[in-house]
């Protein structure tokens, strides 16, 4: 059986949990989530047994600490996307082409992604995006410029709107 690495981390918008397979990162949580459900996500949708830390989820989890810090842009990971297939990646391949600072209406990340119109498709393809953070769907708004949800109520949309705000000013500082 193949193993996968994780780690957990604390940063300033609550604990975030990340998991790694040879090919990439598979899975990073949004800030606030259980650490745990995380590690039994990939568990059960893998079949591959977990191992603490790791060179890869450690990378990972210094370039997210950066990036919730405004000190990093681009991540410079590899991902591996065996948690999503069709559509579903294609929106976060789409999505993951969308620059810092920058944002895209649902219907334009479906018309990436090869399906113009499917805006509530792609949606529901990002409402369950396995690399938040990384993948970058909070950048991904309504057509009317309003943030649109992210996680899950609330809270959620909170969240995506101080991620939104945390890349604003630094484009403003260059």
């Amino acid at each position: 059986m193949g193993m996968f690495t994780h780690t957990a981390f604390d940063t300033e918008l609550g604990p975030v949990a990340l998991a790694a397979t040879d090919e990439g990162i598979v899975r990073c949580n949004l800030p606030g989530s259980d650490p745990d459900a995380l590690v039994e996500e990939v568990i059960a949708r893998t079949g591959l047994s977990p191992v603490e830390g790791g060179e890869m989820v450690d990378d990972a989890a210094d370039q997210v600490i950066a990036f919730l810090e405004g000190g990093l842009r681009q991540f410079d990971l590899e991902l591996d996307w065996r948690l999503v297939g069709g559509f579903h990646r294609q929106v976060l391949q789409a999505t993951a082409t969308i620059p810092y600072g920058e944002t895209a209406s649902y219907g334009e990340v479906a018309a990436l992604a090869g399906k113009p119109g499917a805006a509530r498709a792609a949606g529901t393809a990002l409402s369950v995006n396995p690399i938040a953070l990384i993948v970058p769907c909070h950048r991904i708004i309504k057509a009317d410029g309003s943030t649109g949800g992210y996680g899950g109520g609330a809270a959620g949309t909170a969240l995506k709107q101080r991620l939104l705000d945390l890349e604003t000013p630094n484009l403003l500082s260059g």
